[in-house]
């Protein structure tokens, strides 16, 4: 099984490498503003795993809680929402220029 690198540009082919759980995504072009956006309010795996352990796991259920009372009120698209989330959860966020991001698949770091 080899390691899987793609580059996108559009809406349509970020989605389907997301849906294929690409190991590497480089976002380029249409989306890469909403992919900046994400990388702001990405919190990385020591930082959420503080919060669990400080809460005493209630922090995640208020989370929940508060997400999905934001949802409702969110005027952003089904699909759009659904992006944020599959990247937000399952890739790690870096910059390789002003206009270009890498998403690189968490699992793939354990």
């Amino acid at each position: 099984m080899g390691f899987e690198q793609v580059t996108v540009r559009t809406k349509d082919e970020l989605v389907t490498a997301l849906n294929k759980k690409t190991d590497e995504i480089i976002v380029e072009g249409d989306f890469s503003q909403t992919i900046a956006e994400i990388k702001k309010g990405q919190l990385s795996d020591t930082d959420t795993l503080g919060f669990a352990v400080g809460s005493g796991g209630i922090g995640i259920l208020v989370e929940y809680g508060v997400g999905k009372l934001l949802d409702v009120f969110d005027p952003t698209t089904k699909e759009d929402k659904k992006i944020h989330k599959q990247i937000e959860r399952l890739y790690t966020i870096k910059s390789l220029t002003k206009d270009s991001f890498l998403l690189h698949l968490k699992q793939l770091d354990y």
